[in-house]
């Protein structure tokens, strides 16, 4: 017999494993960062008399979740910004905005995100003098809600080099007023890159305090994960914190094509990295968004007279980047959410060299696709990465812009049944970084304005889609054998719910509360005492 003196054991609780069918424990065993055991009873088992024991009461544990596809580091820096998600008006977001300039200290640059023109009472397209007007003088530069359109003020536009001769780039636009001068409204990255990049990381310190700032957001939501698709400014930023040991989740970070020349001169490929940070993939953009019209479609957008949205990255120059990265072992995570944008993918995919077994391209978003393109989805073994919160959010941009096409769109239930590997995330900060907010979205498909689903014969059921947030994420990631389950060897990360997520209403999921996030063994969320 061997008695465990270090172990700590969790009894009385509901312990879905995620390593099979609902698998459900009443105890686990914990030693350091890892699960020891999951069983019945173990608290009397004698190999673990001498434990520090914990009774759970009753409550549901699941693994941590991890949360396929963020903008994590965007998401510290942008913890200072103006927050315009869920104003209902033009004057409301004006006036949020003089009062945050009204804060900041000579020459900052004013930035913000989540203005939505579709969402306010009155569609009003805004443009750069109503900033010049109540931004002081300062630089502005403000995402909206999909972060594929910006609106700028005069001063931005001007530190840009961005006038009236200049030209739209490849793959974006510079939306003009009638006398051929910008409108302040810049769309897609080619398109606001010229003023993103004079807008400055804070410093390294202040950097990691709004850095913790944000790891205890996701600690309080039960993410102790992520797969990350931020700016190649974040993979420094990332190394560093992961070398002290401070990085606090499990990041799989997917860089944008252009560190692709330093990843082979350092020759960096799929997987490096250590157990807290790892190079997964190259992200790369085939088209926009539905909300700014630039999702790109076979069909225009109703009530436009020729919108169908914008090709961001042309074939040849996405099969060229994906067969680059693929000389590194790497494969590609491309957003496409508009039906010929996701054709254009899988067309580059079906001529890329074929990816190592366990390493997969990826189809990012995957919004609204043919019924012909899924049986490629499946043939290619493309992971579907898609985003839950989004459905509720666009449920009415759909209806207004694509009609009829809404029955191509978030096909849950559709993908799962064709056994395409389908997993989940947020986009946050586009949606709030909330995973039982994603599965209720998963399981509902509703939004709070309507009664009836959307395309209800999507849904699907709890426990898919808390599948799509934990062990599904993991085998996309590359760490099928030590993430996403709660079984022996395990990673210790786990969360304890207030409810039985598997046991409430669907309609009651949003009110499930996270009473305790564990990561590496230790608790970094909550108070087992309040339970």
């Amino acid at each position: 017999m061997i008695i465990l003196k270090r172990a700590e054991v969790f009894y009385n609780a509901k312990i879905y494993t995620e390593g099979g069918e609902c698998q459900v424990f009443d105890s686990m065993a914990i030693a350091g960062r890892t699960v020891l055991a999951v069983g019945n009873n173990l608290q009397n088992d004698t190999d673990f008399c001498r434990c520090k024991k914990t009774d759970l009461k009753g409550r549901t544990v699941l693994p941590g979740f991890t949360d396929s596809h963020t903008h994590f580091h965007f998401i510290a820096k942008s913890l200072n910004s103006v927050k315009l998600d869920g104003v209902r008006s033009l004057d409301e977001v004006l006036g949020r905005i003089r009062k945050h300039a009204a804060g900041l200290k000579r020459n900052e640059w004013l930035t913000g995100e989540g203005f939505s023109p579709d969402r306010w009472g009155k569609f009003i397209m805004p443009d750069r003098y109503m900033l010049d007007k109540i931004t002081g003088g300062h630089p502005a530069a403000i995402y909206s809600k999909d972060q594929h359109m910006m609106w700028v003020n005069s001063q931005a536009l001007k530190l840009a080099g961005i006038d009236s001769n200049t030209s739209d780039p490849p793959g974006g636009s510079i939306e003009r007023l009638d006398d051929g001068e910008p409108s302040g409204i810049l769309m897609e990255i080619p398109g606001y890159y010229p003023v993103i990049r004079m807008i400055k990381t804070p410093a390294a310190a202040k950097m990691k305090r709004l850095y913790e700032k944000a790891l205890q957001l996701a600690y309080s939501q039960g993410v102790t994960g992520i797969h990350s698709f931020d700016e190649n400014d974040a993979l420094p930023f990332y190394l560093e914190m992961s070398e002290r040991g401070k990085l606090g989740l499990r990041i799989n970070y997917y860089p944008r094509p252009s560190l692709l020349p330093e990843l082979k001169k350092r020759k960096i490929g799929y997987g490096y990295g250590n157990d807290y940070l790892i190079i997964s993939g190259i992200k790369m953009f085939a088209d926009g968004s539905l909300g700014s019209h630039t999702a790109f479609c076979f069909n225009k957008y109703k009530g436009t007279k020729s919108s169908y949205g914008i090709e961001v990255t042309l074939k040849k120059e996405m099969l060229a980047t994906i067969r680059e990265a693929s000389e590194l072992g790497m494969p590609c995570a491309i957003h496409a959410i508009g039906d010929r944008a996701i054709a254009n993918v899988l067309d580059c995919y079906e001529k890329a060299p074929r990816l190592k077994k366990g390493v997969f391209h990826r189809i990012e978003h995957l919004q609204m696709i043919r019924r012909s393109d899924i049986g490629r989805v499946k043939k290619l073994g493309v992971v579907a990465s898609m985003q839950p919160s989004h459905c509720p959010s666009d449920i009415g941009l759909i209806e207004k812009y694509w009609g009829h096409r809404g029955r191509n769109c978030y096909l849950f239930n559709t993908l799962l049944r064709h056994d395409i590997p389908l997993i989940f995330g947020s986009d946050a900060p586009i949606e709030t970084l909330n995973p039982l907010a994603g599965i209720g979205a998963a399981v509902n498909r509703t939004a709070p304005w309507r009664k009836k689903a959307f395309y209800p014969e999507e849904r699907i059921s709890v426990a898919e889609a808390v599948a799509g947030f934990t062990s599904r994420p993991a085998v996309a990631g590359g760490r099928a054998y030590d993430l996403g389950r709660l079984l022996p060897g395990y990673k210790a990360d786990f969360i304890i719910l207030s409810d039985n997520i598997y046991k409430v209403p669907r309609t009651r999921i949003g009110d499930v509360e996270i009473m305790a996030t564990f990561f590496d063994g230790r608790p970094v969320y909550g108070h087992i005492a309040d339970i």
